[in-house]
């Protein structure tokens, strides 16, 4: 019964070790901001930035125009969407995109996309982060980027000055 007993916590401990480790592969490591241009990859979608535009909009409101590219070269097709990328701030504000234009007129390994943020003049250090890449938007939104920002991946700055 004792080496049962033992055998038990032994399983207990292991499971609980490599449940810590994934979690630490996961929260532990510090979400970096990557240069304009490095294409960042979700399952089998490459992303990156390429342009961005910043313009007054109106008082204390910055456009931010962004152009993006998105790589599908493994043969799933990205299905672009105003949800697919956001911006969050400092305090942890979520920004979603006020217009887009999809430039997917035939689905390819590439396509580039264009989208406006409006954000508040005081935003500092705007990132932007792409969402969904396995259309799972319910079950790892919460894990990846969405409400309550648990973790958010490596990003673009799309501020520098």
């Amino acid at each position: 019964m004792t080496k049962l007993l033992v055998g038990a916590a032994c399983l207990a401990a292991f499971c609980l070790v490599i449940a810590g480790a994934y979690a630490a592969s996961i929260f532990g490591r510090p979400p970096m901001p990557v240069p304009l241009g490095t294409v960042l990859w979700g399952y089998e979608t490459g992303f990156t930035v390429t342009k961005v535009v910043r313009r007054p909009a109106s008082r204390g409101i910055v456009a931010y125009e962004v152009t993006a590219r998105v790589y599908c070269p493994f043969g799933e097709r990205y299905r672009w969407t105003p949800c697919s990328a956001h911006i969050f701030d400092n305090a942890g504000r979520t920004y979603y995109a006020s217009a887009g234009i999809a430039a997917h007129k035939i689905l390819g390994a590439t396509d580039t996309e264009h989208v406006t943020f409006l954000l508040p003049a005081d935003v500092e250090q705007p990132a932007l982060v792409f969402d969904d890449t396995l259309g799972l938007w319910s079950m790892l939104g919460a894990l990846r980027a969405g409400p309550p920002e648990l973790y958010e991946p490596h990003r673009f700055n799309l501020r520098y000055d």
